[in-house]
C-alpha cells in the first residue's frame, strides 16, 4: 500500500482541485476570458482550495460503504468547485462550462492514475513519502501526461470554441464525469487491495478515461461535421438564389438592350448621326460582354466582368465554346462563381500600381473537362488538406473551396491548387460519364 505525507493527505481535495484546474486550462485556451482573468483565476482557486480544505472531514479512508460514498462525495465537490471557477473566469454559456470542466477533470484523473501506477515501484513509493519527494513525483507524472494530452487534444479544441456550446455535449460530459467519479473512487485507498489489484485497476481506469475522452470529443467532432454540412447546404442555397437572381437580371437587361437597339434604328434620318453614335456608345455597356456558348456562364461572366472593370482588373476568358452539357447548371455556376470570386478578392488586395489580371480557360478532351484559373496573389496562402484558406474568408472558413472540391468529386474528378511565387493556380478536372 502507498502512503503520502500527512499535510498532503489533509489537503488532498485542494490539491486535486489545483490539478484539475491545470487540466482545464489545457482545453480552455480558445474560450472567451472574462476581464482580469488571471486575478479571477487566482482568487477563485484560492477560495476553492479553502472551501475544500475546510470540508476535508468528509473524506474517510477505507473500503466501507460510508468510505466509498465519502470518496465519491469529495471528488464530486471538487468537480462542482471546478465548474464555479470555470464560470467565474470564462465568459461562456453554462453548457460550455460543463463540457470543459468535465474534460479538465478527466485529464487530471488520467494523470493521477498514472501517478498511482508509477508509485507501485518501491523506491518511487519511498521517495513519495517525503514532503519534497511527493511534489517531484507529481511534477513528473502530471507534467508528462498533461503535455501528452495537450498535443493529443489540440486538433479538437483549437479554433473550435463554437462547437463546445451545445446542450447535448454538456449533458454527455457530465454523465461521463459522474461515471468516472463513480468507478474511480469506489475502491480508492482500500487497504485490502494487493499490488496486482492496484496495477490492474489503474490500467483499467486509464483505458476507461481515454475512451471517455475519445467519446466526449467524438461527440464534439460529429457536431462540427454536422455544422459544416449545414453551412454547405446554406452556401448551396445562397448560390442557387443568387444564380436565379442573376439570370433574371441578365434576361431583363438583354431584353431592354435589344429594345433600345431597335428604337435607335427607328431614329435614323430624324436624329443627327453624331447623337445616334453617342447613344449607341452609352448603351453598349449593357450588351452581353461574354459569349461562351453556355447561358449559365454568360450570366455569371457578365456579372464578374462588370466587377473587374470597376476594379481595373483585366479578366481574360478562353472558354473556346467548351461543352459543359454534362455538368448541372447549379454545379457549373458554383464552380465558376467561387473560383472567380476568390480570384477577384485576391487581385483586388494587390497594392496600387501592381498589374491586375485574371486568366480563365477551359478545355475538353474526350470525357475530360479541365477548368484553369490563374491570378497574381500577394499574400502567402495557407493550405489545409490541400485546399487554400485565407484570412479574407473568416465567416465561411474556406467553404467556397470545399464546395468546388465537393463538385469535382461528384463528377469523379479532382481539384488542385498551388501557389508558385506570387502566382496562384487552380485546376479543376471533371469527368463526363461514358455514353
Amino acid at each position: 500500500m502507498t502512503y503520502m505525507p500527512v499535510w498532503y493527505q489533509q489537503g488532498r481535495s485542494a490539491m486535486l482541485l489545483v490539478q484539475s484546474v491545470i487540466g482545464l486550462l489545457l482545453v480552455a485556451y480558445p474560450m472567451k476570458r472574462r476581464k482580469h482573468f488571471v486575478l479571477r483565476l487566482a482568487l477563485s482557486v484560492l477560495a476553492g482550495c479553502g472551501v475544500l480544505y475546510l470540508t476535508r472531514g468528509i473524506y474517510i479512508v477505507g473500503s466501507t460503504p460510508q468510505a466509498m460514498l465519502s470518496h465519491a462525495a469529495a471528488a464530486l465537490l471538487v468537480y462542482v468547485t471546478l465548474n464555479v471557477i470555470t464560470w467565474v473566469c470564462y465568459d461562456e454559456s453554462v453548457w460550455t462550462v460543463l463540457f470543459i470542466a468535465a474534460t479538465g477533470y478527466i485529464v487530471q484523473d488520467i494523470a493521477g492514475t498514472v501517478k498511482t501506477l508509477f508509485r507501485q515501484i518501491e523506491w518511487v513509493n519511498s521517495f513519495s513519502r517525503q514532503s519534497f519527494g511527493v511534489l517531484i513525483v507529481d511534477l513528473i507524472c502530471y507534467g508528462a501526461v498533461y503535455a501528452l494530452m495537450f498535443f493529443a487534444l489540440r486538433p479538437f479544441v483549437k479554433n473550435r470554441e463554437d462547437h463546445f456550446d451545445n446542450k447535448l455535449k454538456a449533458i454527455f460530459s457530465v454523465f461521463v464525469l459522474l461515471l468516472c467519479i463513480g468507478m474511480a473512487r469506489l475502491t480508492q485507498d482500500n487497504p485490502d487491495r494487493n499490488q496486482m489489484a492496484v496495477v490492474a485497476e489503474s490500467f483499467f481506469q486509464i483505458v476507461i478515461d481515454v475512451l471517455l475522452i475519445a467519446l466526449q470529443f467524438g461527440v464534439m467532432e460529429q457536431a462540427r461535421l454536422n455544422s459544416n454540412m449545414e453551412t454547405m447546404r446554406e452556401l448551396v442555397h445562397t448560390q442557387r438564389v443568387q444564380y436565379e437572381a442573376s439570370k433574371e437580371s441578365a434576361q431583363l437587361i438583354n431584353e431592354k438592350y435589344h429594345d433600345l437597339k431597335h428604337l435607335l434604328k427607328s431614329f435614323r434620318g430624324t436624329v443627327p448621326q453624331e447623337q445616334l453614335d453617342q447613344l449607341k456608345q452609352s448603351i453598349a455597356a449593357y450588351e452581353r460582354p461574354a459569349n461562351s456558348g453556355n447561358e449559365v456562364l454568360d450570366v455569371l461572366l457578365a456579372e464578374k466582368i462588370g466587377i473587374c472593370q470597376q476594379r481595373n482588373i483585366v479578366l481574360t476568358c478562353s472558354l473556346g465554346m467548351t461543352d459543359f452539357s454534362f455538368v448541372e447548371e447549379l454545379d457549373l455556376y458554383s464552380l465558376f462563381q467561387n473560383a472567380l470570386t476568390n480570384a477577384i478578392n485576391a487581385v483586388s488586395a494587390l497594392p496600387e500600381g501592381t498589374e491586375r489580371f485574371i486568366s480563365l480557360s477551359s478545355a475538353r478532351d474526350g470525357n475530360m473537362l479541365n477548368i484553369h484559373v490563374e491570378n497574381p496573389c500577394e499574400e502567402d496562402i495557407t493550405f489545409v488538406n490541400g485546399l487554400p484558406q485565407t484570412k479574407e474568408d473568416p465567416d465561411w472558413h474556406g467553404f467556397g473551396m470545399k464546395s468546388m472540391n465537393r463538385i469535382a468529386e461528384k463528377y469523379n474528378g479532382m481539384l488542385t491548387a498551388e501557389q508558385r511565387g506570387k502566382m496562384f493556380f487552380l485546376d479543376i478536372l471533371l469527368l463526363a460519364p461514358e455514353k
